[in-house]
Order: C-alpha cells, then sequence, then structure tokens
C-alpha cells in the first residue's frame, strides 16, 4: 500500500528532499516557477502541505485531485466510531493565523477609511482573509453554527 506522502510526492513537479521527512516542490493550485510548496510527513504518517506563495491547502489537493483524508494514513477504527474531520491547525496556529488575517483586514479598513481605494490585488487579499477567518470560525463553532 503506498503510503500518504508517497502519493503526494508522485504527483508533484520539481520533488527535491529538504531533510528526511521534508520537501519542497512546485505547487499545483497556481502558476509556480520556483518550489513554492513545503511538503512534511510527521511522526504518525500524515502529511502537511504548506504553500508559501498562499494557497490554501483544499486547492493544492484540488489540484491533485486528492481530499483531506488523503493526507492522512488509514487507521483502524472501531465499527462504532463517529466519521470527524481532522483538524488542520491547533489553538496556537489558529490564533496566529487569526491575528495575522484580522490585522489584514484592520490595514485595509483604516486606508478606506483614509481614502485609499485599494488595488485589485488588494481586494483580492481582503477577501482571501476573510475567508480564513471564516474557515477558522467554522473549525471553532462548528459548522452547524455558521
Amino acid at each position: 500500500m503506498i503510503s500518504p506522502t508517497e502519493n503526494i510526492l508522485s504527483q508533484l513537479e520539481k520533488v527535491r528532499q529538504r531533510q528526511p521527512g521534508q520537501w519542497s516542490a512546485r505547487c499545483p493550485a497556481h502558476q509556480d516557477n520556483g518550489p513554492s510548496l513545503s511538503i512534511r510527513e510527521t511522526s504518525e504518517g500524515a502529511v502537511l502541505l504548506h504553500c508559501f506563495a498562499g494557497c490554501h491547502v483544499n486547492e493544492v489537493l484540488g489540484a491533485l485531485g486528492l481530499e483531506l483524508h488523503d493526507l492522512y494514513p488509514p487507521r483502524e477504527r472501531p465499527r462504532n466510531a463517529l466519521n470527524r474531520t481532522p483538524r488542520l491547525l491547533n489553538a496556537r496556529q489558529a490564533l496566529d493565523l487569526l491575528d495575522a488575517e484580522a490585522a489584514i483586514c484592520a490595514v485595509a479598513a483604516a486606508n478606506i477609511a483614509n481614502g485609499v481605494i485599494l488595488t485589485v490585488v488588494d481586494l483580492d487579499r481582503v477577501l482571501k482573509a476573510a475567508g480564513y477567518i471564516n474557515y477558522l470560525r467554522q473549525e471553532c463553532m462548528g459548522e452547524s453554527h455558521a
């Protein structure tokens, strides 16, 4: 059986091992001239993906035709176990991301308040920040409260 890491690495371009359990490659979710995607295998065999150009993990997986569950090795589950979506971020990471994305929204709001017209790129980034904030809200509150 192929591991999640082998499955993902086999579909990427310009894969380069940085150190044991860590690689870089071109991100399939955007026009990537250099390797901006970081791939790391955890001690449990799960795969962590991070695009330094800002692509969300769902965008990267979608470009590969994969889903979140493909980042994790299969495991034995009791028959009566409930289906649960794994958390992508721990609490500290979620707070750090929320802080960074809220700062982007605050800067944009201050610029608008001072009469600055945001560029299309700036508007896109604010929308991306709002999307991340909404994602974090759903992770914390559960989708039933969305």
